[in-house]
């Protein structure tokens, strides 16, 4: 399943961006971030929407990381210490807040934020080497968001996977292996 659907993503997205943004062939290995964080958690139907909110939600904290870096950096700090103090600091008001928000909010799943967050990272610094430089809005050239929303959208679509893979096991008899229809025994 995870073959078709990075060949399907590859013809799809992959192409579409090759020539207007960074490329999607680049960025298909999220889906494999979460995928995992989505199964781990049971891959739940009913979850399904939290997770994709959550992967969004953790896209736009990236962003507040990063902003706040790169204005940062224009103080003089060194490169560790300002990394070390955003995520300490934004770690925490992020964890405050997702925690102790109701549980049944469309974008709770924490764990998904960070895997986000963390894709995130390595997006920006991916797409600043291959673009040749930060984005326009940054003034010290921590970040670019140019494929973030092709990120947002490959974390949405692993979590999809998840969702279909997870679904597929109702056409496979736990006892024996063999394929049967579902609800038949």
């Amino acid at each position: 399943m995870s073959g078709i659907y990075c060949a399907i993503y590859l013809l799809t997205i992959g192409s579409y961006t090759s020539s207007h943004f960074l490329p999607g062939y680049q960025i298909v290995y999220a889906t494999f971030t979460a995928l995992p964080i989505y199964f781990t958690a049971g891959a739940k139907r009913e979850e399904f929407f939290q997770y994709i909110g959550s992967y969004l939600v953790g896209v736009v904290w990236a962003m507040i990381y990063l902003f706040i870096m790169d204005r940062l950096a224009t103080t003089g700090i060194p490169a560790w210490a300002n990394i070390a103090l955003v995520v300490a600091v934004i770690c925490i008001v992020e964890c405050a807040i997702h925690f102790c928000l109701p549980a049944s909010l469309p974008f709770n799943k924490v764990p998904a934020h960070f895997g986000a967050i963390s894709n995130s990272f390595w997006c920006s610094n991916m797409s600043i080497a291959i673009l040749g430089g930060a984005g326009a809005t940054s003034v010290d050239g921590f970040y670019n968001f140019t494929a973030f929303p092709i990120l947002a959208i490959t974390l949405c679509t692993g979590t999809l996977l998840g969702l279909i893979c997870n679904e597929g096991l109702n056409f496979i008899d736990a006892e024996t292996g063999k394929w049967k229809l579902p609800g038949k025994k």
